[in-house]
């Protein structure tokens, strides 16, 4: 498998990786196509697509900054899914000296608890934290999400943490969010 990250420039694949996005997440949850573009300059964002041969596997998008990573969107093709493919994915996240924070929608029903139960498998840990996120779409509504955290729970301090890069870095990203200067340099 190659981790890789796809320009706009490469069309087939771009094409491929954004359709997958789109398929695998609701519109409130996803960027627009400009919004996501800005991301993409962001030194601290890492949008990646997931190759075998020139078939698409999957995607990670994380953000990276200081000790912390935070997983942002990860989607397996639904053709390949349970064949081991989301795992090697996490596993190719956590190969890593930073803590991972991901959210994930509240247990509500049985694949919410799948979902958790895969990330435990993975070692992830239930934190004690509740995160409403601003929703990427003007029009939509908030949503509160359960944190997860690897390879350790994260404290206070390290979920204050991950709510200020949330709240000053990612909401950039959002639609509606006053576009930056492109003169000043970002943080």
């Amino acid at each position: 498998m190659e981790f890789l990250r796809i320009e706009p420039t490469d069309t087939l694949r771009w094409n491929a990786m954004w359709k997958l996005y789109e398929k695998s997440f609701p519109l409130s949850e996803r960027r627009k196509k400009e919004d996501h573009l800005r991301a993409c300059a962001d030194p601290f964002f890492h949008p990646l697509s997931i190759w075998e041969d020139d078939q698409l596997i999957g995607i990670i998008f994380y953000w990276e900054w200081g000790s912390y990573r935070y997983t942002e969107y990860l989607a397996v093709n639904p053709q390949l899914r349970n064949q081991g493919y989301g795992s090697k994915i996490l596993r190719y996240l956590c190969d890593s000296d930073h803590t991972l924070i991901l959210e994930i929608d509240p247990l509500v029903d049985e694949l919410s608890v799948r979902r958790l139960q895969f990330y435990e498998r993975a070692g992830f840990t239930l934190t004690p934290y509740r995160f409403v996120h601003l929703p990427y779409r003007q029009g939509s509504t908030p949503k509160e999400l359960l944190i997860l955290s690897y390879p350790n729970m994260i404290d206070k301090q390290q979920y204050s943490d991950f709510l200020e890069f949330m709240n000053e870095r990612v909401i950039r990203y959002c639609e509606g969010y006053p576009l930056q200067d492109d003169s000043k340099p970002i943080d």
